[in-house]
C-alpha cells in the first residue's frame, strides 16, 4: 500500500518559499517511518527517496514522510508494506487548465479472493492544502463535539480517523470540492 501524496503546487509566488521550507524541514526531520514486509523501516537520505506517478501520469520525485497514518493504516489493514509520500510540483488540475489543487493518491495493491488486484485512488481538491487540513480539523472537532446528530467522542485519546464515519467524512469532503475517484484492477 502506498499512501501518498501531498503535490503543492509550485507556480506561485510563495509556494518557492514553501519548497525551501518543506527542503529544510525534510532535512532535519527525524528518519521516515515505513513498513517493509510487515517491519518497521526507518529510511533517511536516498533510502526515503523515490518516485510516484501524479494524477496526470507523471513520474515526480517524492521523499518517504513520516506520518501517524502509516501506523494507523498498518493497524487498521495489515499490509506488510506503507509508505507515505510527499511531493512537491505543479498540481495536474493546474495543468489542465484547472485551479492550483493538492492531491493525494491512494494506491493499494495486493491479494483478493485468490487473485491479485490493484486499486488507485485519487482526492483533489481545489483549494489547497492548508484549506483541506483546516477542513479535516473542523469535521473532526464537529465529531468531537457531537454536532450533526451524533453523540459527542467519549474522553480518551483518538487519532482522527477514530472519530468519525468513513462515508460521512467523505461525504463531507465532497460537498467542500473535492474530487475523489478510483481506478480498480
Amino acid at each position: 500500500m502506498r499512501y501518498a501524496e501531498a503535490i503543492h503546487p509550485r507556480q506561485q509566488e510563495r509556494d518557492k518559499f514553501r519548497a525551501l521550507d518543506m527542503e529544510r524541514v525534510h532535512g532535519m526531520a527525524p528518519p521516515a517511518l515505513v513498513f517493509e514486509g510487515g517491519r518497521r523501516v526507518w529510511l533517511s537520505g536516498d533510502d526515503a527517496k523515490g518516485k510516484f506517478e501524479s494524477v496526470d501520469g507523471r513520474s515526480l520525485d517524492a521523499t518517504a514522510f513520516s506520518t501517524f497514518d502509516t501506523a494507523s493504516l498498518h493497524a487498521a489493514t495489515g499490509a506488510p508494506d506503507i509508505r507515505f509520500d510527499l511531493m512537491n510540483g505543479e498540481s495536474s488540475s493546474h495543468r489542465r487548465g484547472g485551479e492550483v489543487a493538492t492531491e493525494i493518491v491512494v494506491e493499494i495493491e495486493g491479494e483478493a479472493d485468490g487473485r491479485m488486484k490493484r486499486s488507485r485512488r485519487v482526492l483533489e481538491f481545489k483549494y489547497g492544502t492548508a484549506s483541506l487540513t483546516g477542513l479535516s480539523i473542523v469535521l473532526c472537532l464537529a465529531s468531537v463535539l457531537g454536532l450533526g446528530e451524533r453523540d459527542p467522542a467519549r474522553p480518551k485519546l483518538y487519532l482522527p480517523e477514530l472519530l468519525s464515519d468513513s462515508k460521512w467524512f467523505l461525504d463531507e469532503l465532497r460537498s467542500a470540492g473535492a474530487t475523489i475517484s478510483e481506478d480498480s484492477k
